[in-house]
């Protein structure tokens, strides 16, 4: 599993490059679901690891981890790589050996996780369609333990349909994910939620979004950026 590392402060947004400062954001937002996988993943094993199911059903669970971790490690060799031209090939292993895990322990803990990650290894690999089917499969199964992930499968099915340019689907799981994660402020998923509708011409309830942004979220780093937005979207008073 990759240590979470304390990223060094970043330099201000330059709103004359609305191109670089859009891609800071949505690599700061894919970073994010990255290290928040990584700590409930340690939650969600260390839970399934202390069920007493019997011995087969522990020795099944214990196999599927280990093969799990095997995948994660692989997978997370290709995130932490700057060589570009190697990373295809490191996710088609990774998302091979998710596969695995779930072909072989596919009602384990791990085999419903191997799901969502090989949703988002096959995102990375631009395979639109396959990921989506990872990702509702993950949550058709996502109950009881993992319940608590299922925002991570809408942000899913969100950032895949956005791929396909489908934008107004893409609205539509942003909107459960943002519904998910209400307790919190909505988070990224309110970033989300704006950015599609932006890029789908709703303008006026991209602007919507990012003013709820700023008031749910008045320390986030992304303050600046959904002023911004915020800024270029929403009428001025008085016009």
């Amino acid at each position: 599993m990759a240590k979470i590392k304390v990223k060094p402060k970043k330099n201000q947004f330059d709103a004359e490059n609305p191109i670089t400062m859009w891609a800071t954001v949505r690599d700061y937002v894919e970073q994010n679901a990255r290290q928040i996988g990584a700590i409930t993943l340690a939650i969600v094993v260390v839970a399934a690891a202390v069920l007493i199911w019997g011995a087969m059903k522990a020795r099944a669970e214990r196999e599927a981890l280990n093969m799990f971790y095997v995948a994660m490690n692989t997978m997370m060799a290709s995130v932490d790589s700057k060589d570009g031209t190697t990373k295809p090939a490191v996710y088609e292993k990774a998302l091979s050996q998710f596969k695995e895990v779930k072909e072989k322990y596919g009602s384990s803990t791990s085999g419903i996780l191997a799901l969502l990650y090989a949703g988002n290894c096959a995102y990375s690999l631009k395979k639109y369609d396959e990921a989506m089917g990872y990702y509702k499969e993950f949550l058709d199964a996502a109950h009881a333990t993992l319940q608590f992930l299922r925002s991570a499968g809408y942000e899913g099915m969100g950032y895949a349909c956005e791929g396909k340019s489908d934008f107004k689907q893409a609205a539509e799981w942003f909107e459960k994910q943002k519904n998910e994660l209400q307790a919190e402020g909505g988070g990224a998923a309110v970033l989300n939620l704006a950015r599609v509708l932006e890029l789908g011409g709703d303008k006026q309830k991209a602007c919507e979004q990012y003013r709820e942004f700023l008031e749910k979220n008045p320390l986030s780093e992304q303050k600046q950026f959904a002023q911004i937005k915020t800024d270029s979207l929403c009428p001025k008073k008085g016009k």
